[in-house]
């Protein structure tokens, strides 16, 4: 028994002498800890707020790696809770669906969404499904973390609070030094810089004090210092400012309500999303030509492209058409007769695992979706009229392409990635062989056919902005009109595994701007993404960057620390995602200043 709580005394010693417990959580110690000693010891010298423990089904890199996540970005399957160790990957890799805490010296330092860097001395706790709310619940700033195997232990003091109130106060000071390099003297600018004062004396109280007035000391600051940064964050004028959008809205008055709220935080464009899951919103004579269902069933009765158009211009604000090429949704085709694959089984995409497999092909790691084949020319063409149908029928500002690539796929560092590749279906196959001599489900990865057969997916998705781009140009002749691709922002990931040649689009301007996904909280990440997007996009193109602090359900604070990292990159505007993931915590804080002009 002495030798078992010896173990949890070294723990204890290792974690507050600053000693990472990274490499020493890879050491395999005993499963056999006595974590109700631990926690004795933690309260005998600190007032001890919490005290928790939750298993981890895998480490990575590792060999012990649960193989149940090896469909999934970063490796983190349904409902994990993964500890990624330094040593492998850059970054987590992970997509947004889940949460991630960065450790450095056994300390929470960041809270991010999705693909966080990981420390060299330390590690990310990144969770999924119930491991996402633990994370949620449990991790914050400050918080101390150790792990003992396959266990992590996390508990905060009062001195978790004063670490935090620290960070934050670090973060204002950066704000308001940034604000005051750009913007001219306000009265936003004084009352930032007395928040900021503010937050400083209550944390010199919070040190001062004896541990139970530490929480409510540092807690204080940590307002003040809030309150600091959105303060900080200038208004300007020409920056673009908008919001993804998918209607939910059954009439006009909700429409109109809508609109007025996001007037109310100085939004001006909206990327209503027009058609997605295969249906239009609208009633399509292309559609009906097609034999397809006119509109999506939610819709009917009415038309809320052209209330949507009508009021948003009465208040001033742009209408872009968010419109999902390839993806055309999850429900079972055979549900609608008149849906898309229902009618043109022929227009399904295929991955290699299944190939010859009779039916739709589900992407499981996509929303369980289904996706149309670029190679097809039957479902450019029907895409191409569709996009140009809508600036004909409607007075809208632009369009933005979204799906426009192909499904992903595993990068090359997994076991038998080929097979998750997409483009297998007997149009493709068919054009490749006629070119190369070689049916593309035949080729070796890592090989001159291989690099042809993904040059030739991208050639695809190429062919269709490029005609899309022509046609619509055409089509708005005369009009202002800005034609916008998403695009993922990693760009040799994106080649490799969405065949998305971004980088080409905008070198030969078929399109006016791109948007590309930004799906990390993490600020310093944030930064290298947008940066190579800058460096590899032509000074043609604008950059509107795509937040996704919201649906990550970061803090609002986050939310203008991204704003901010965006503008120091020179990007001409910001994008988020989306208004459904924008409550009123987010809308608030875009009001204080970084939005609205103040009178």
């Amino acid at each position: 028994m002495k030798g078992i709580f010896r173990k949890s005394l070294v723990l204890f010693i290792l974690f507050f002498t600053g000693i990472s417990c990274a490499s020493f959580a890879q050491e395999k110690p005993s499963t056999n800890i006595p974590y109700a000693a631990l926690k004795d010891e933690i309260s005998s010298k600190h007032q001890l707020l919490s005290f928790t423990t939750r298993r981890i089904n895998a480490k990575y890199p590792s060999n012990i790696v649960n193989t149940a996540g090896q469909n999934f970005p970063g490796h983190r399957g349904p409902g994990q809770l993964v500890v990624y160790f330094p040593g492998g990957n850059y970054t987590t890799g992970t997509n947004e669906y889940g949460t991630e805490a960065v450790v450095e010296g056994g300390v929470v330092v960041k809270l991010t969404g999705a693909d966080s860097i990981i420390p060299k001395n330390g590690f990310v706790v990144s969770g999924h499904g119930s491991s996402k709310t633990w994370i949620k619940q449990n991790l914050k700033i400050g918080t101390k973390v150790i792990i003992d195997s396959n266990t992590i232990i996390a508990y905060l003091t009062p001195d978790s609070f004063v670490f935090e109130a620290k960070s934050k106060i670090e973060e204002a000071e950066q704000f308001l030094s940034n604000a005051k390099k750009s913007d001219a003297k306000t009265l936003e600018d004084k009352k930032a810089s007395y928040y900021l004062r503010k937050a400083k004396n209550e944390l010199k109280k919070a040190e001062r004090s004896r541990e139970k007035l530490k929480k409510p000391y540092a807690e204080s600051s940590i307002r003040f210092s809030n309150l600091a940064i959105k303060y900080a964050l200038p208004y300007i004028e020409s920056e673009f400012k908008g919001v993804w959008l998918r209607p939910t809205e059954r009439n006009r008055y909700e429409i109109q309500r809508t609109l007025d709220k996001i007037q109310a935080t100085g939004i001006k464009e909206v990327f209503l999303e027009t058609y997605f899951h295969g249906y239009t919103i609208y009633p399509s004579k292309v559609m009906k030509k097609y034999g397809l269902t006119i509109q999506n069933p939610k819709f009917l009765m009415y038309d809320p492209l052209a209330v949507y158009v009508e009021e948003a211009h009465k208040r001033g604000l742009k209408i872009h058409c968010w419109f999902e090429s390839f993806y055309i949704g999850n429900v079972n085709p055979s549900y609608d007769d008149k849906s898309i694959l229902s009618k043109y089984p022929l227009w399904g995409n295929k991955n290699l695992a299944n190939y010859d497999y009779p039916s739709y092909v589900r992407h499981k790691a996509e929303h369980n979706g289904f996706f149309l084949d670029p190679a097809n020319p039957e479902v450019t063409a029907f895409l191409v009229e569709l996009l140009n149908e809508i600036p004909r029928l409607y007075d809208i500002d632009g369009i933005n392409i979204d799906y426009t690539r192909y499904p992903t796929s595993q990068r090359s560092d997994v076991k038998n990635f080929q097979q998750s590749h997409w483009g297998y279906t007997a149009i493709a196959r068919k054009e490749f062989k006629d070119l190369y001599e070689i049916d593309p489900v035949e080729i070796e990865p890592d090989t001159v056919l291989w690099k042809k057969w993904g040059e030739y997916r991208r050639d695809k998705i190429y062919a269709y902005v490029k005609e899309a781009r022509n046609s619509l140009s055409i089509t708005t002749q005369g009009r202002k009109f800005l034609f916008s691709a998403v695009i993922f922002p990693d760009y040799n990931v994106c080649l490799e595994t969405k065949q998305q040649d971004w980088a080409k689009w905008s070198r030969e301007n078929l399109v006016d701007a791109m948007t590309p996904l930004i799906l990390t909280s993490d600020n310093e990440l944030f930064s290298k993404i947008l940066r190579e997007v800058k460096t590899r996009a032509s000074n043609k193109t604008q950059i509107l960057t795509g937040l996704f602090v919201g649906f990550l359900d970061a803090e609002p604070e986050d939310l203008l620390k991204q704003i901010s990292v965006a503008r120091g990159l020179k990007s001409e505007g910001i994008i988020l995602f989306d208004w459904a993931h924008l409550p009123l915590k987010y809308q608030e804080a875009l009001k204080y200043r970084v939005f609205l002009p103040k009178k």
